[in-house]
């Protein structure tokens, strides 16, 4: 049984254990970045599983022997320990994950047992490491019952309604409302999304927007940016960048097609699109040669690397019930440059107000214009102080602040 550590003046640190809602190391993973900055007030566990749902193969039937043998896998998996070069302690144990159950049982009654399953392992876990506070992000998890542990649950997204029965839905608010109210607080990634909780589930919710790491951002050497733009073609370039994990809603044939009208005016314009992007590749590669760089995925640590790297940024996701809801997490980074945004107008947005990013409608010209808008446009020093706020170590010290009940005054030092 691990052993509790105390602090030079003999307290003894508060234990979290964080449930992420996906565990993944080739993607910034909320949950786990406000882990990371955590580590200074509380000894840091984190829950991590192959989740069976990332799996993604072309062929159906290969892709869904995979999903099965990963839950199955997940299911029996031994318990263990590893120590991160982050601070934070990585465990393994027995996860049950839906899709086990879901064509016996339905998707109703697998969600109920897998709740009880991985609740018995949070148990577990809280009684070997002796935990004192919980943070949950995944749905199919439920806080431990066990006296002195306070639990804590970050919703992160909406289930979208559209593409499940109207009995489904009123099944998932009210199993979002069970764990809401088992949890001495709730944080929700967007304004609209606490409305939206308040709503229609009667959960009161704490704002807690996704962030940046704006010292890392900053920090990138000019010659770094240099050296890239040269290995990529765009050397004397006005690069539009685009970037992210590009699905099939987040507008890449638009961008393109704003590209190619664009250059009518800025002839000098290179569009660079920066990750995943596979359900676009005919559309780029057929625009290679018309001044489009497409990276394909690159490892998080090189990524602040390509936001430097560009002079505007682009964000055209479709307003659908799950974007309007969400926070945007590159529209952040690309401000942390200290880059103009051009992007839908979108719930979170309109109430933001951030003077660099113009929201706009997706219209070919109207996106021609607002990019020209901020060629020309310089960015204000005061502006800083805005973007500073969302500072994933700012945010953390929130949470950090709610989880212990105290007042933790602000402080974030961001390279210039």
């Amino acid at each position: 049984m691990a052993a509790l550590v105390s602090n030079s003046n003999g307290s003894v640190r508060p234990r979290l254990l964080v449930v992420p809602h996906v565990y993944a190391e080739n993607i910034s993973v909320r949950e786990i970045e406000f882990a990371r900055r955590l580590t200074h007030r509380f000894d840091v566990y984190c829950l991590t599983w192959k989740d069976a749902l990332h799996v993604d193969y072309e062929n159906a039937l290969r892709r869904k022997w995979s999903q099965f043998g990963i839950a199955l896998g997940g299911l029996f998996a031994r318990q263990s320990v590893r120590a991160g070069t982050d601070g934070i302690t990585y465990l393994t144990a027995p996860v049950m994950q839906a899709l086990l159950l879901q064509r016996a049982l339905g998707a109703m009654r697998a969600a109920e047992i897998c709740q009880a399953f991985n609740r018995r392992t949070l148990e577990t876990l809280s009684d070997r490491l002796h935990i004192t506070h919980v943070l949950i992000a995944a749905s199919t998890f439920a806080f431990p019952r066990r006296e002195g542990v306070r639990g804590f649950f970050d919703v992160v997204d909406w289930i979208p309604e559209g593409s499940f029965s109207a009995e489904y839905v009123k099944f998932k608010r009210e199993e979002l409302k069970c764990v809401a109210d088992e949890a001495r607080s709730v944080f929700a990634v967007s304004e609209p999304l606490c409305e939206k909780l308040r709503d229609e589930c009667n959960v009161d919710s704490i704002s807690m927007p996704n962030g940046a790491d704006l010292k890392a951002l900053r920090a990138v050497p000019a010659a770094e940016t240099a050296a890239l733009r040269r290995s990529l073609g765009l050397e004397g370039k006005f690069v539009i960048g685009y970037i992210g994990n590009h699905g099939t809603y987040t507008g890449v044939d638009f961008v393109v097609e704003v590209f190619r009208k664009l250059r009518e005016q800025i002839p000098s314009a290179a569009l660079m699109i920066v990750g995943p992007a596979e359900c676009w590749r005919s559309i780029l590669e057929s625009a290679r040669d018309e001044g489009v760089v497409w990276t394909g995925p690159i490892p998080p640590s090189e990524v602040k690397k390509y936001f430097n790297v560009l002079d505007v940024g682009v964000l055209a996701q479709e307003k659908t019930l799950g974007t309007e809801l969400a926070f945007q997490l590159k529209i952040v980074e690309y401000s942390s440059c200290r880059k103009f945004v051009v992007a839908t107008p979108l719930r979170t947005w309109e109430l933001l107000q951030w003077p660099n990013v113009f929201l706009t409608e997706l219209r070919v010209d109207a996106w021609v214009a607002a990019i020209v808008r901020a060629q020309q446009s310089q960015w204000k020093r005061e502006w800083d102080a805005t973007i500073e706020a969302f500072d994933w170590q700012a945010l953390a010290d929130r949470m950090a602040g709610v989880m212990l009940n105290v007042e933790i005054p602000e402080a974030v030092e961001c390279a210039s």
